[in-house]
């Protein structure tokens, strides 16, 4: 199982295949997290759950998304390894976020 919680927003559970999109147009009514902040694109990341892992993307330009502390441009396959005590330190922009995980997610 995963799930992903920002504060102040109730916590989503992530099904296999199911894509989720972050950012910050509140116009956008396919965002499944709209976040208020300057530091958050648009569309600024997506993520998506396989059966090998849990699959980030940054989709913006210039904003940093963060795993673990590590910034990233490109997509990256997060798996079980990546969590510490089953919990994955994201950040989008200046706003941060857990991934828990519990189980296997592959790899």
């Amino acid at each position: 199982m995963a799930s992903i919680t920002f504060k102040d927003l109730p916590t989503v559970v992530l099904r296999t295949y199911q894509v989720l999109r972050i950012g910050n147009n509140i116009h956008d009514k396919e965002l499944d997290f709209c976040l208020d902040d300057k530091s958050v694109a648009k569309l600024h990341a997506t993520l998506t759950r396989s059966e090998k892992g849990i699959f980030l993307v940054n989709e913006s330009r210039n904003g940093c998304v963060s795993l673990n502390g590590q910034c990233f441009s490109g997509p990256v396959l997060i798996t079980y390894r990546d969590a510490i005590n089953g919990l994955v330190k994201l950040r989008f922009g200046r706003v941060e976020a857990t991934l828990r995980v519990s189980g296997s997610l592959g790899g």
